[in-house]
């Protein structure tokens, strides 16, 4: 048979709200268990850093900036991006059958052992990148220049085709 456990968690949360407001607790029994005392200390120590915070947020904010607001940054200049991207749409697409012929890099691995070769495979052209002459005069034009001669050409937008009208019914 399991012993009912009798109330009093209430006595001892008034106990210690009155220890934390400096007031004397108004309840005469035998202390609380020492596990009951510490816990509520931590929640008693965990509300008062949250008002704390929330008085010292609520002082910093002063003209009701949103957070949003106070998140955005002025955004670089991206004009050399649409160049870059204007080039590569215009390349030939006589280099493009050529890339789709070279193997797919990217497909499922499915063992240890192909990852580690795939992964050996990989440092060893990081390296080589690194060591190029143009990759460290200028690694920006360096990658520009790689993804001009790698990337695929961008595919023709869609012309948007207007549907009919139909005839409403009476």
């Amino acid at each position: 048979m399991v012993k009912k456990k009798v109330g009093g968690g209430k006595r001892y949360k008034a106990v210690a709200k009155a220890k934390a407001q400096g007031e004397e607790p108004k309840w005469d029994g035998p202390a609380p268990p020492l596990h009951v005392q510490k816990k509520l200390a931590r929640k008693v120590q965990f509300l008062t850093k949250v008002s704390e915070n929330a008085n010292k947020l609520s002082a910093t904010k002063g003209g009701g900036v949103s957070k949003k607001a106070g998140r955005k940054k002025a955004l670089p200049d991206l004009s050399s991006l649409g160049a870059v991207l204007e080039e590569v749409s215009q390349r030939d697409p006589a280099k493009a059958s050529n890339s789709s012929k070279q193997k797919q890099h990217g497909a499922a691995v499915k063992s240890a052992k192909q990852r580690q070769h795939i992964l050996g495979e990989e440092s060893k052209r990081l390296q080589q990148v690194l060591q190029h002459k143009l990759y460290k005069d200028d690694p920006i034009a360096a990658i520009t220049n790689h993804l001009r001669h790698t990337l695929p050409p961008a595919p023709p937008p869609k012309p948007i085709k207007s549907k009919p009208a139909k005839a409403k019914r009476v």
